[in-house]
């Protein structure tokens, strides 16, 4: 059995997220269905972790187990061949079995885009979360920077992700304003269910009541989710990388 391992992109906008569910498209499976006709053999699609609906993607990374040996381009291009236009794989690399595309990351990196202008625009549309009022860039880093290092992020997830314990280690959050585009980026080891949608949706409303930009270490220490804000829409987020040590980089690959 050969390990595979794909770096995959996609437009979330007509899929049911990532995972496989009854009824609606889903990325795993056109993914699995996409490799049976090429390899023809069924395999199932491990991916780094699992994106909800209207989530986009630049960086996921999924692997599989083949009977088959091919040959690395080969298998890119095929299978972009196969795929529809709203999902491509980037790049394909051969990894040892003892590689596991979620249990092998060691961090995650998302970004969210907020298209801040008075007037809507066709090109950000289920591209950015659009904000017709003004947004100070430097109140959001301000805010956000409470939220760095390790807490308890109860107030910033859905309710019922409380199960599997809600302390997670944020690495860092940038937040990049320029044009009309305010770009805010995340790493951390990993993430809640609808984490960085509430803190985005917080820190606006934060700045629409006019709060100080501390109030959100309040928020974090109430412990639950009627502390925070409103969950922002899910287009404006985007997984963009996936950290492995080492880097995916460090194996065969087809490009």
């Amino acid at each position: 059995m050969t390990r595979y391992a794909l770096l995959v992109q996609y437009d979330g906008t007509d899929f049911n997220g990532l995972q496989i569910q009854d009824g609606g498209r889903t990325i795993q499976h056109e993914l699995e269905k996409a490799v049976k006709i090429l390899l023809k053999e069924d395999v199932r699609i491990i991916a780094s972790g699992r994106t909800d609906s209207g989530v986009h993607a630049l960086g996921q990374v999924v692997h599989f187990d083949s009977c088959t040996e091919m040959d690395l381009r080969k298998i890119c291009i095929s299978l972009n061949g196969i795929l529809p236009g709203d999902v491509s794989v980037k790049n394909c690399y051969r990894v040892p079995h003892d590689f596991h595309a979620r249990f092998s990351a060691v961090s995650r990196e998302y970004f969210y885009l907020i298209y801040n202008y008075p007037l809507r625009t066709p090109f950000m549309k289920y591209r950015a979360m659009w904000i017709n009022n003004g947004l100070d860039a430097e109140y959001f880093r301000e805010a956000a920077s409470y939220l760095e290092g390790e807490h308890d992020f109860a107030s910033f997830c859905k309710k019922n992700s409380a199960g599997a314990g809600t302390v997670r280690k944020i690495e860092t959050i940038g937040v990049f304003g320029e044009n009309d585009i305010i770009r805010i980026t995340f790493r951390a080891n990993a993430f809640l269910h609808n984490m960085i949608r509430i803190i985005v949706g917080t820190i606006v409303q934060m700045y629409r009541e006019k709060r100080d930009p501390q109030y959100i270490k309040e928020i974090l220490e109430g412990k639950g989710r009627e502390h925070g804000g409103f969950t922002a829409p899910p287009y404006g987020l985007y997984l963009n990388r996936v950290n492995y040590d080492p880097q995916l980089n460090f194996y065969e690959s087809a490009f």
